[in-house]
């Protein structure tokens, strides 16, 4: 029988590390994931290059006429300019469009991470790691107890709950202050 309580404390604690990882740290993993899918960027067309290549020419060319004195010479590139714009137009608009996948591949993870992150949040509500005297947390108890609404009655009157979602999301915000104080110690160490 104890080795199963176990287990359940042990599975209740990584669901608390879960919830508390997620709440921290969804905006980490969501540009995690933005920077992961620029990796499978589809492949520039060469005839968008080339044609792109020939506009800069074009530009180059038609800023060394002057409209006045050579004035058939210089219309006639700016014809052939904007013939090449609207061939580049053309090609541009025929391929997919990378921005608006990649926004319904961010605008997806950031739903399945805030899913993720307020179902463990509801499973871990009602996970108490300990209790302590309310005095001295008093008037913000009930901070402690959060993702929880209100008490669940494991601790005497006198003390109140202190969640396992409450205890680890501190211990992560401690542990990342920690390692951003070392890398700016680090930083003035190599500039002093």
């Amino acid at each position: 029988m104890d080795a199963q309580l176990e287990k359940i404390s042990i599975y209740n604690g990584i669901c608390c590390f879960v919830a508390a990882f997620l709440a921290i740290h969804s905006a980490k993993i969501i540009s995690a994931v933005s920077s992961v899918k620029l990796l499978f960027k589809e492949p520039v067309d060469p005839r968008i290059v080339e044609l792109q290549k020939q506009i800069n020419v074009l530009k180059r060319e038609l800023n060394s006429i002057s409209p006045t004195d050579q004035f058939a010479a210089y219309f006639k590139k700016d014809r052939e300019l904007n013939k090449l714009r609207d061939q580049l137009a053309v090609l541009e608009s025929s391929r997919s469009s990378p921005s608006a996948t990649n926004l319904k591949i961010e605008g997806a993870t950031r739903i399945v991470i805030q899913l993720c992150g307020l179902f463990f949040l509801r499973y871990v509500s009602s996970i108490v790691a300990f209790c302590m005297p309310d005095n001295i947390f008093w008037p913000f108890n009930f901070l402690l107890r959060f993702p929880a609404l209100i008490g669940n009655d494991t601790c005497p009157p006198e003390f109140c709950e202190v969640s396992g979602f409450a205890v680890f999301f501190l211990i992560f915000h401690i542990v990342s202050h920690i390692i951003k104080g070392k890398r700016q110690m680090e930083v003035k160490q190599k500039l002093a």
